[in-house]
C-alpha cells in the first residue's frame, strides 16, 4: 500500500514540474517576442531612413538627375524606394510564417 504522504508529495512534484515547464515556455516566448521586436524595429528604422534619404538626395544633390535609356534616375530610384519595402515585407511575412514558427496565416 502507498502512504498518503507519498501521493501528496508526488502530486506536489508534478505541480512544481508543470509550473517550471510553464515558466520555461513563457521565458522562451518572451525571448521570441524580444527578437521579433528587434527585427521589426530595425526594419522600420531602415525603411524610414530609405524614405527620408530619397527626398533629401533628390532635393539637395544632383546625384539622381541623370537619364538612362530615356528613364530618369530619380524616377527609377523613387520606384525602388516604394517597391523595396513592399518586397521586404512580403519576404518577412513568408519567413515568419514558415512551418515550425508557430505563426498562423
Amino acid at each position: 500500500m502507498t502512504d498518503s504522504h507519498d501521493s501528496e508529495h508526488t502530486g506536489t512534484r508534478v505541480a512544481e514540474d508543470a509550473h517550471l515547464a510553464e515558466e520555461t515556455h513563457l521565458a522562451e516566448h518572451d525571448a521570441a517576442i524580444a527578437r521579433h521586436k528587434r527585427l521589426v524595429l530595425t526594419a522600420a528604422a531602415a525603411t524610414f531612413l530609405l524614405f527620408m534619404a530619397f527626398p533629401v538626395t533628390t532635393s539637395f544633390t544632383g546625384a539622381l538627375d541623370g537619364v538612362v535609356h530615356g528613364i530618369g534616375i530619380g524616377y527609377a530610384a523613387g520606384l525602388a524606394v516604394i517597391v523595396a519595402p513592399v518586397l521586404a515585407a512580403i519576404a518577412y511575412r513568408r519567413w515568419a510564417a514558415r512551418p515550425g514558427r508557430g505563426v498562423r496565416r
